[in-house]
């Protein structure tokens, strides 16, 4: 086969790019002397907070820049994105993000950017495992015997969430349809209510891993984790792989984006940092307590896992009809 040579043209253009770049990156290092925001879209305290704060003073080393964070809430993570989606892409404005921004978010509200185009994913931070729980009067301790019980007392099991739309939902959601089961889901406004009810006997179930504490005391009892290997804390506890239900995996997870259009040198850079203060002992050692594990993933393997979940939770949130609220 002939090779194909580019016109006049085509040569004008190619040796264009390197001019047009050059001032885009020159003033991206004039830059890294300036603050680097984190735009967490939750409020302080949370989660999401928690899982990029231990990061902070090893990136503003590794970086030679000071790293702070924001915290922009409101409207379930989208205002804090939208300010990140129209910050200019030279590194100096970042989303600190869960799981449910990028995926679930575009197909439960009306959004004024477009996830799957307005940023470019830098890299994982942190897993959290998830969690079947259930209220320990109940007679069964494992997924068959959940599924057993369920099938004899179809829409008995009800199951709380942290509202309509969210992960904790969509995970008791998917663990029905794969155990071909009858759940009634329970929303509420936020984990800590539905892990009262949960404590008070008065909603039987939870997909969620604000329960990892309570069943580590001994007040709540594991039915699985949603993970793909089992939790540290909760040793005893089988995944749903295990139990043959791998179709059910809602895995929360952390991560870091940019600005659409960030150019390749500044994110190789950001990439590298965040590698390097994800594998320091001290990450590890100050995520445990919140049952989050560092974890590193970057590049096309990081941009596919959250095009490959945006699609998996679309399916789900069109399945049942979810919204946010």
């Amino acid at each position: 086969m002939a090779h194909q040579y580019p016109g006049r043209r085509g040569l004008l253009a190619l040796a264009a790019v390197p001019a047009l770049a050059a001032p885009r990156l020159a003033r991206a290092q004039q830059d890294q002397g300036r603050p680097l925001t984190m735009v967490v879209p939750y409020p302080p305290g949370g989660t999401s907070d928690l899982a990029i704060r231990p990061l902070v003073p090893r990136l503003s080393e590794l970086l030679g820049q000071t790293v702070v964070i924001e915290n922009r809430a409101g409207a379930g993570g989208s205002i804090g994105a939208e300010v990140v989606a129209r910050a200019r892409p030279d590194g100096l404005t970042l989303l600190a993000f869960p799981t449910a921004v990028l995926t679930i978010s575009p197909h439960i509200m009306s959004l004024s950017y477009d996830p799957a185009t307005a940023f470019t994913p830098i890299s994982m931070s942190a897993v959290a495992y998830g969690i079947v729980v259930a209220h320990p009067s109940l007679p069964f301790r494992d997924v068959a015997g959940l599924v057993a019980h369920a099938k004899a007392h179809p829409g008995e099991l009800r199951f709380g969430s942290a509202g309509n739309g969210t992960i904790t939902q969509l995970s008791g959601e998917m663990f029905a349809e794969a155990a071909g089961i009858r759940l009634e889901h329970v929303p509420y406004r936020g984990s800590a209510p539905s892990l009262t009810d949960l404590l008070a006997g008065r909603i039987q179930l939870l997909f969620d891993p604000v329960a990892i504490p309570a069943i580590v005391e001994g007040r709540l009892t594991g039915i699985a984790t949603i993970g793909e290997t089992r939790n540290p804390q909760l040793p005893d506890v089988p995944t749903l792989r295990e139990a043959g239900l791998a179709k059910a995996e809602a895995m929360p997870w952390f991560g870091i984006a940019a600005p659409a259009g960030i150019a390749r040198p500044v994110v190789d850079r950001l990439t590298g940092a965040l590698q390097t203060a994800l594998a320091a002992p001290e990450a590890a050692r100050a995520m445990a307590p919140m049952g989050l594990m560092p974890r590193f993933e970057a590049g096309e393997a990081f941009a596919s896992r959250i095009h490959r979940e945006r699609e998996m939770y679309g399916a789900v949130v069109r399945r049942i009809g979810a919204r946010a609220g």
